[in-house]
């Protein structure tokens, strides 16, 4: 009995500690992608996204520190950018949106935090509180990050409704990085 219990407090241990590094483990794995940069899909687009569908979408992996910073250009608008920031219990996802001239978008830095049992390849973050007040369809996304060998892939999807929006990136092709998101020319 004993040996059991020990086998399975291992177990339990070991699934604790996998759960802590997860987010540790998905940050350097984006962080491999430091400076790069990568054109990317619409997969499946609904009718509210047929204007990104017919635009250049592509995604650049900068501001490697504790926080990662991935603009998401499309065409020639640049006022977008996937905030990663590593918490004291896990990874919290927000998005950056910025005018031409810089300065913050009304409808900006919503997000929220990972769930517990990502991995080093997947996590997935509800809508927080601030999100909620600030976009109350919004209040049942979950927004879905992927990256692996081949793909970075960033999902959202709406609980009770048939809203969703893919866009996946060939990360075996880097393109020509393109310029700073809006706000952060010079940095």
């Amino acid at each position: 009995m004993n040996a059991l219990k020990t086998l399975v407090l291992l177990a339990l241990s070991a699934t604790a500690l996998s759960a802590q590094s997860a987010p540790d483990d998905f940050l350097a794995a984006l962080r491999a992608h430091c400076g790069k940069a990568y054109e990317g899909r619409i997969i499946d687009p609904q009718p509210a996204d047929t204007a990104f569908a017919r635009q250049r979408l592509v995604m650049h992996v900068r501001g490697c520190g504790d926080t990662l910073r991935v603009p998401f250009h499309v065409g020639d608008d640049r006022s977008r950018t996937w905030v990663l920031t590593r918490t004291a219990s896990g990874l919290r996802l927000k998005h950056d949106h910025r005018h031409r001239d810089g300065s913050e978008d009304r409808v900006t830095q919503y997000g929220g935090d990972a769930r517990p049992g990502g991995t080093a390849m997947r996590m997935e973050f509800p809508a927080d509180s601030f999100t909620a007040a600030l976009l109350p369809a919004s209040r049942t996304n979950v927004w879905t990050v992927e990256i692996t060998p081949t793909q970075f892939v960033y999902q959202l999807t709406r609980a009770g409704s048939d809203r969703r929006f893919r866009v996946e990136f060939d990360v075996t092709r880097p393109v020509p990085a393109p310029p700073a998101p809006w706000g952060f020319e010079g940095r």
